[in-house]
């Protein structure tokens, strides 16, 4: 009985790797063909695709570098209060989230310590939209006694 029992998921292994075998060259033969003739609705789809992801990036690059020519100007004549806004104001406009709870670990990493309290030594930050973390945050342990000090 387990003789045949090994046969049978021998050979839904070998129907398993065929058919990958076959979704791989069917991906090729897509390929090829988006390639080869550039009028088929296909390749025009693909290409309005990565064309769409050309201008977009370009435009990405345009508003990081004004972003970047403001904090510039903002470094040399702002003050500490006036840069911290318009850093906020990016944030919003980026969909950018600080995140306020140490205590989870998809934004927090502990780097050590002991005690029941969490004391960040920097913060995390995530995409608004998706929730992922875009920064990881560090923190460390440390006394209860000691957790009113340890809030930034």
């Amino acid at each position: 009985m387990m003789r045949g029992r090994r046969e049978l998921i021998d050979r839904m292994r070998k129907v398993e790797e065929t058919v990958d075998h076959i979704v791989r060259s069917i991906e090729k033969i897509e390929v090829a063909t988006i390639v080869r003739d550039p009028s088929s609705g296909l390749s025009v789809d693909a290409y309005d695709g990565l064309r769409r992801q050309v201008v977009a990036a370009a435009g990405e690059r345009m508003a990081h570098l004004y972003q970047l020519a403001r904090f510039a100007e903002a470094v040399s004549s702002a003050s500490r209060d006036e840069l911290a806004a318009l850093v906020q104001e990016w944030m919003a406009q980026a969909g950018l989230e600080r995140v306020a709870d140490p205590r989870n670990p998809s934004y927090y990493d502990v780097l050590g310590g002991e005690g029941g309290a969490l004391r960040i030594l920097r913060p995390a930050y995530r995409d608004a939209a998706t929730g992922r973390p875009v920064v990881m945050g560090q923190v460390e342990r440390v006394e209860i006694d000691n957790y009113q000090e340890a809030l930034p």
